[in-house]
């Protein structure tokens, strides 16, 4: 299996098994006042911007996006390591009031909570998991999670919050040179 099957893999894992279970908020038509509830999106690598999504991708955000950070193979062992990075955004600008309200958002900082209770649907769906699309999960090197942050201080997105996983995956390594494909 490839490295681009293997990220595709866990993206659709996530997909089908994270964020088909959740609905966060996402905006409507650039306007703060007015939003739905919406399962995420799960991207492979980059989040694409509107005129790049295929056409299946409803919203853009809130999303996770599985990107490689670095991969190893035990030869000795013929095992495929990846250690992936899990990019998790959600949007929220604050508590959205009933409507016909005086004014339909109430702008606050809780947004976060949004973001952080998509990690941990996230993580204990992981967690339960052996396999992730027949990937093991390494439970042994553990998981790591945090916030974004840039020179120790968090990233200040609002109304937009995100939040990092590091996992690692792995499976057996078979890979064959065109060189030997006519010995087999």
């Amino acid at each position: 299996m490839t490295i681009v099957q293997c990220l595709e893999r866990i993206t659709n894992w996530l997909q089908e098994n994270v964020c088909n279970k959740i609905k966060l908020k996402a905006a409507q038509d650039k306007d703060e006042e007015k939003f739905e509830e919406v399962n995420p999106t799960a991207f492979t690598l980059f989040q694409p911007g509107k005129t790049q999504a295929p056409p299946s991708v409803k919203v853009l955000m809130p999303s996770v996006v599985v990107q490689i950070v670095d991969g190893n193979d035990d030869l000795t062992k013929s095992l495929n390591r990846l250690k992936l990075q899990l990019s998790f955004i959600a949007w929220n600008p604050g508590k959205h009031k009933a409507e016909g309200a005086s004014s339909a958002l109430e702008p606050n900082a809780d947004g976060w909570k949004d973001v952080w209770n998509f990690v941990e649907h996230a993580l204990q769906e992981i967690e339960n998991a052996e396999y992730l699309n027949d990937l093991r999960v390494v439970k042994e090197l553990g998981i790591t999670y945090g916030p974004f942050s840039q020179d120790g201080a968090l990233v200040d997105m609002y109304p937009y919050w995100g939040a990092w996983v590091i996992l690692t995956i792995e499976q057996g390594l078979a890979r064959t040179g065109a060189s030997y494909k006519n010995l087999l």
